[in-house]
């Protein structure tokens, strides 16, 4: 164990969508955008590739609304018992699989996260999935040892957004913004992890446009500052009731120009929360799913729905990652039972189970489109939150037993 050693690699790929698509966010029996026209910026899927010499492990973040390989059907938005919006599924059957079978992992070692982008198709075919699979191996064949940095401070384009999807100062979120970055050994940055929740909705009029919305575009601009090949997956995190800043869906006018302001300032807000990178320990690298069989509301069409739970430990870092649209509360309820330096949480990955709103939340009474549309009932909070503390807590890990080298500059 002394003699391990972190190697990492990243890679992006554009999976821009290349023929008609229907997009997810919103309609996609109505909002089809056309190559040719609609679309105003690429989408990409950036890749982090893992190993210390024991054991890989691969993160994939994708310009995507969601991360399912199966259909599912989220109860009405209009709160109408017994009628269901039936989701596609975002990606073919067996590709988080496939991902882990390239990288010579198990499909359980692969995490794979939406940017959550409302402006991308709604699935992406084995076209684009091998575009993917590709960078996996491209990523196999450069990994390099690596040190880590990390930082956190706020995100300052966040804000809660129950209980009519627009921004409301009066509910409080959780809005922290926490960088990883990648080093080599002699300092080189080569690649990076953003982390913080928001729903990336700002695209109107029309809505039938393809964009890596302000979180994709804040990615861009760092990339393209840093240079060198240096390439940063956007996590996104518990954003279940939690939308941009100033966003009513009230405004009349095209917002895409809005989209790349905002974009500007989430990557002005990562500049400066860079600035106060430290070292940590890089070791030791471990994962762990599990599922969690959670009870629906009365209405909903089966009795239980599964939500998977994953979580990675890097070191001094852990990325808690939820299959649903986790309502940003949680993060309180979960965070204190991590012994991590930084704790990252992520909504929307490794498939997708609907909203999960907190306690607080099913009893407040404001209700709104997250309280119509998620399948669960209150019941579904306490298994829930015993089930994350106990994936947090058997992810633990004395860091101190690895050398200190891994610190030195």
């Amino acid at each position: 164990m002394q003699n391990q050693t972190l190697q990492a690699a990243f890679r992006k790929v554009k999976i821009t969508p290349e023929e008609p698509a229907p997009l997810q966010g919103y309609d996609p029996n109505v909002h089809v955008a056309y190559p040719e026209k609609d679309i105003m910026d690429n989408l990409f899927a950036r890749v982090l590739v893992l190993d210390d010499g024991e054991k890989r492990h691969v993160l994939v973040s994708v310009d995507s609304c969601l991360t399912n390989e199966v259909t599912f059907q989220a109860a009405d938005p209009n709160g109408e018992l017994w009628k269901h919006r039936h989701i596609l599924q975002t990606f073919p059957e067996g590709t988080r699989a496939k991902w882990g079978q390239t990288a010579g992992a198990a499909e359980s070692d692969v995490s794979v996260h939406a940017t959550h982008t409302h402006s991308a198709p709604e699935h992406f075919s084995e076209k684009y999935t091998l575009r993917i699979d590709r960078a996996i191996q491209e990523a196999i064949e450069h990994l390099q040892p690596v040190r880590i940095r990390a930082a956190s401070g706020e995100c300052s384009i966040s804000v809660n957004r129950r209980p009519s999807l627009q921004h409301n100062d009066r509910l409080p979120i959780d809005n922290a913004l926490k960088i990883i970055v990648f080093e080599t050994y002699d300092g080189q940055p080569v690649g990076g992890v953003v982390n913080c929740a928001v729903h990336p909705t700002l695209l109107m009029n029309p809505l039938n446009r393809v964009s890596t919305e302000f979180v994709g575009l804040a990615m861009n601009e760092w990339e393209d500052e840093v240079g060198a090949g240096f390439v940063s997956l956007f996590i996104q995190g518990f954003l279940g009731d939690v939308g941009p800043i100033h966003h009513y869906r009230t405004e009349t006018y095209d917002t895409y120009p809005w989209v790349k302001k905002m974009g500007h300032e989430l990557y002005l807000a990562i500049t400066q929360v860079s600035e106060n990178l430290q070292d940590i320990a890089e070791l030791p690298l471990i994962s762990l799913e599990k599922k969690v069989s959670l009870p629906t509301k009365h209405g909903y069409f089966k009795p239980f729905i599964d939500v998977t739970l994953h979580g990675v430990r890097i070191g001094e870092v852990l990325i808690v990652s939820v299959s649903a649209e986790v309502f940003n509360g949680y993060i309180g309820l979960i965070e204190p039972h991590s012994q991590a330096a930084f704790t990252l949480f992520s909504g929307v990955a490794n498939g997708y189970s609907g909203y999960l709103p907190t306690p607080e939340a099913f009893e407040d009474g404001l209700g709104g489109y997250e309280m119509n549309t998620t399948p669960f009932k209150l019941e579904s909070c306490d298994l829930f939150i015993q089930s994350a503390v106990e994936l947090v807590q058997g992810l633990d890990f004395n860091t101190s037993s690895y050398p200190a080298a891994h610190f030195h500059r």
